[in-house]
């Protein structure tokens, strides 16, 4: 085993004060796993994006260095992905076969994308990234090796579990993925004006399922917004997939180095009434506190609301939206931070209404908000996952639930 240190692309992350990093190879991760006797919990760093990936007085396990695994199965055209890879390699990997993965906004996000639902442009006709999983390899809580499929296993807690709230039970090494075919896509990028949304929401709720809306909102009164679709429409620009995708902030300046929190909302096709909160949204996003805060939004339903909620972890099927909540601060200024934590709870709570739900890419443990995420994620399923936890990790190696 090494301690090779891994990219830390959250800057939070990477400026924790962490006890230190553990690269285990694929052979040792049953064992680290199981004998483990450090401060818990184990803090998992795959795509290193999230701002828990490493954590002040505790240990983070690395599974950059050595599981980079990206194998073509051309029998039926799927992909094994090891937990090291990131999305955006993955569709690299994928080009020559002339096929693509239900990837999100950002090739930067690991395997935590698809393990906790992976929602992107192509979800509206194909579903959930997690949907797509075929089999998923790795080790329990206590150390104990699994391997599962969606063929033998699919009516099981534990698959369900993992689909969707893997980051609580396990340590996900590497899964099997399904490929689409790559076809070219076509966008439009414009900036609109905020009391546009409502309407513009609500012409995306009535599109068939080959177009989806994405927007961007970090100053008071500009929107960059962000068409996909599978057909040309005028003024579409041709791109030749996911992998070409352009940013969603468009040509804004990259903010200065700042540290993030990211709450993502999940709510029903009701654009109808975002209309009423839309002076309130706009108060609050006129009065910052950094120029890194944001609110964003993107568009499911279609494929993602066909599949039954009792399938993975991921209960929301209901959900056609989904706003995210970025609050950011200069780092080491704490009186900034919890300025821009305050802000996210405002926003937070008026897109309540309309977003009742929570989808759990980024957890926040250390926050005072962290159970009532945990409820508004999984409702009535998550007494049966902390069962599940309990059984599968009980000495709570891996973040509580």
């Amino acid at each position: 085993m090494d301690s090779d240190r891994p990219v830390f692309f959250s800057a939070q992350a990477a400026d924790a004060r962490r006890s230190g990093l553990l690269s285990p190879r694929p052979a040792e991760l049953a064992a680290l796993v199981q004998n483990w006797s450090g401060p818990r919990p184990l803090r998992i760093c795959g795509g290193g994006t999230t701002s828990r990936a490493a954590v002040a007085d505790h240990w983070t396990l690395d599974l950059q260095t050595h599981f980079q695994r990206l194998q073509w199965q051309p029998a039926d055209q799927s992909i094994w992905i090891g937990a090291g890879c990131r999305m955006g390699a993955v569709l690299e990997a994928l080009l020559p076969h002339g096929r693509t993965v239900a990837a999100g906004l950002s090739g930067l996000p690991g395997l935590g994308y698809v393990l906790t639902g992976g929602m992107g442009p192509l979800s509206r006709q194909v579903g959930l990234a997690v949907d797509q999983v075929l089999e998923i390899q790795g080790v329990w809580g206590d150390g104990s090796p699994f391997a599962l499929s969606r063929v033998v296993d699919a009516g099981s807690l534990e698959w369900r579990g993992l689909c969707g709230a893997a980051p609580f039970l396990g340590v996900v090494s590497a899964l099997r993925m399904a490929t689409q075919p790559l076809v070219p896509l076509w966008l439009e990028q414009r900036v609109v004006s905020p009391n546009q949304l409502p309407e513009l929401m609500l012409q995306a709720e009535k599109n068939d399922f080959s177009a989806c809306l994405q927007w961007h909102w970090e100053s008071a009164d500009a929107v960059q917004l962000l068409r996909i679709a599978d057909a040309p429409w005028t003024n579409a620009q041709k791109i030749e997939g996911l992998h070409q995708l352009p940013p969603l902030r468009g040509s804004a300046p990259m903010p200065p180095r700042s540290h993030t929190e990211v709450v993502g909302l999940l709510g029903p096709a009701a654009a109808e009434l975002w209309g009423a909160l839309m002076p309130d949204l706009r108060r609050l996003l006129q009065h910052r506190p950094h120029p890194f805060c944001s609110l964003a939004c993107q568009q499911l339903g279609g494929a993602t609301q066909k599949a039954a909620v009792e399938t993975s972890s991921f209960v929301h099927r209901n959900a056609e939206w989904k706003p995210w909540i970025t609050a950011a601060w200069t780092p080491g200024d704490a009186h900034g931070q919890r300025r821009s934590l305050a802000w996210l709870e405002a926003v937070w709570q008026i897109l309540k209404p309309v977003c009742p739900g929570v989808h759990l890419a980024q957890f926040h443990d250390h926050l005072p908000f962290h159970h009532k995420e945990l409820e508004a994620a999984f409702g009535p399923w998550l007494s049966d996952l902390r069962n599940l936890k309990q059984r599968l990790d009980p000495a709570g190696t891996l973040p509580t639930l």
